[in-house]
């Protein structure tokens, strides 16, 4: 032991040094830079950006216009009751039964309860309600549930038509020889309406704006009545495929037509869509003045069948293309904005730059005037008035007329659209001046003082940031 402590006495200790790993230090670096973005990544807004471009957009404008047909009513010359053995839409030649009267009732009735009996409904009769169920489920789309309803009338009516008949066939010469029985067929060929509106002898020459009454228009279902009389209307018949529809237009409209028609052309050819079922189609299109009131006439040489049972029909027209500056319709937003009229602008002594004389009051209650510049962000060319925005101005503020001792209390506001300029890398609200829009996209004026300029980069949703906010 002795030994051992001597030798321990022998052992020289130095200190030990600090070593300087130069590792350690850019790490640390690193790690406080990666949390400070971290952290100013979490709390900044985070907007999708879209760049203004130039770009064109079709203008299309929803009208209710009313249709007018080649029609013509047969009317009963005897009293009966009345079966129907065609259905509305069903083109029928010289001479196709269409219906029967029966002045004594009986065979009405057994024709009547033959109807409501599925279980005698033939084989062939089967393969055509299975080939109406077929064809309808091909064509079906979720967007046109409403189809379902005049499926369902298609459908009852091609089964009774087809039980009537059959019972018909079956009644053979008992009908064919009854002296109260009568069979009426097709005077022309055509395709076969049920109903009647006071619309039937009207045409493009002969109309006039009073007939044009969409809101209280009422028709007669004839299909409705299970007895005539003479002189009743049985049934019409539509004799031409060439169909129009009339549609009343204001001023505006009328020269946005004209000019899409040319200086030496009287009509132009326009796509149109029929909003019941967002069917497509061509028209030839022209102006009509009706007694001072203009009203657009679509001429058509097809799709008649389609809207037999239409008298007003909703359609969307295609106006022409509007050129611009194109933005998305989610980058606008509105922003309130003070009303300034034009006497009460002034410009700084020193800067130059336009403002107001504000009126200040201070602790002693003594009033003093200081100029402020605000934002200006629009003229209005018609008035003078500036819209304004910005710090140091809020509704209620008194300003004074530079050129007297006028003064304005601030209490006038606007709110007008725009969208947020992030050219600057935070949101400066820039106003637009529409001039088309879509679903999806407008098209904007270009040139427009303190507006948007080609390239602009603005916030694609223009809600979700506010002025003078960073976006990253």
């Amino acid at each position: 032991m002795a030994g051992r402590d001597k030798n321990d006495k022998n052992i020289i200790r130095y200190p030990r040094r600090f070593g300087f790993n130069i590792g350690i230090i850019v790490f640390a670096f690193v790690l406080i830079y990666f949390l400070v973005y971290l952290f100013q990544y979490l709390t900044e807004t985070h907007v999708s950006i879209y760049e203004v471009e130039m770009g064109q957009i079709m203008v299309r404008t929803n009208y209710t216009g009313l249709v007018l047909r080649s029609e013509d009513v047969t009317y009963s010359d005897e009293s009966g009751m009345v079966n129907y053995y065609s259905k509305e839409g069903d083109k029928a030649g010289y001479g196709d039964l269409v219906c029967s009267i029966d002045q004594e009732g009986s065979i009405y009735e057994e024709i009547t309860a033959a109807g409501t009996d599925g279980s005698a409904l033939t084989m062939s009769d089967l393969l055509q309600v299975e080939e109406l169920i077929t064809e309808f489920s091909n064509d079906y789309s979720k967007d046109q549930f409403y189809s379902v309803y005049s499926f369902g009338d298609n459908l009852n009516s091609e089964v009774q038509e087809n039980l009537y008949l059959d019972a018909l066939e079956e009644m053979g010469s008992r009908a064919d020889n009854s002296s109260t029985f009568s069979l009426i067929t097709a005077s022309q060929d055509g395709v076969l309406a049920f109903y009647t509106d006071g619309y039937e002898s009207v045409t493009p020459e002969n109309f006039n704006p009073d007939m044009y009454q969409a809101s209280d228009y009422k028709k007669n279902n004839l299909k409705g009545n299970t007895s005539v009389s003479p002189g009743q209307a049985l049934y019409k018949m539509i004799t031409d495929e060439n169909w129009n529809i009339m549609i009343p237009i204001d001023e505006d409209a009328t020269n946005i037509y004209q000019a899409q028609m040319g200086e030496h052309d009287d009509s132009f050819v326009t796509q149109i869509t029929f909003k019941k079922d967002d069917t497509q189609a061509y028209a030839t299109a022209s102006i009509e003045d009706y007694d001072g009131q203009n009203f657009l006439n679509l001429a058509f040489n097809s799709s008649m069948v389609r809207y037999i049972s239409d008298r007003y029909l909703e359609v969307e027209i295609g106006s022409g293309e509007e050129s611009g500056l194109k933005i998305p319709n989610s980058a606008i937003t509105q922003k309130e904005f003070l009303d300034v009229p034009s006497e009460y602008m002034c410009k700084d002594e020193d800067s130059s730059e336009l403002g107001v004389l504000k009126i200040f009051e201070d602790k002693q209650g003594e009033q003093y005037i200081e100029f402020v510049e605000p934002e200006i962000y629009f003229i209005d060319e018609e008035t003078g008035d500036y819209c304004i925005a910005g710090e140091g101005l809020s509704r209620g503020d008194t300003i004074q007329n530079p050129e007297s001792a006028g003064r304005y209390i601030l209490n006038d506001t606007v709110e007008r659209d725009g969208v947020y300029n992030l050219n600057k890398g935070y949101a400066v609200f820039k106003l637009i001046d529409p001039i088309s829009s879509n679903g999806e996209y407008s098209i904007v004026a270009t040139g427009t003082t303190y507006g948007l300029s080609l390239y602009d980069r603005i916030a694609l949703d223009g809600d979700s940031i506010q002025d003078g906010e960073y976006a990253n």
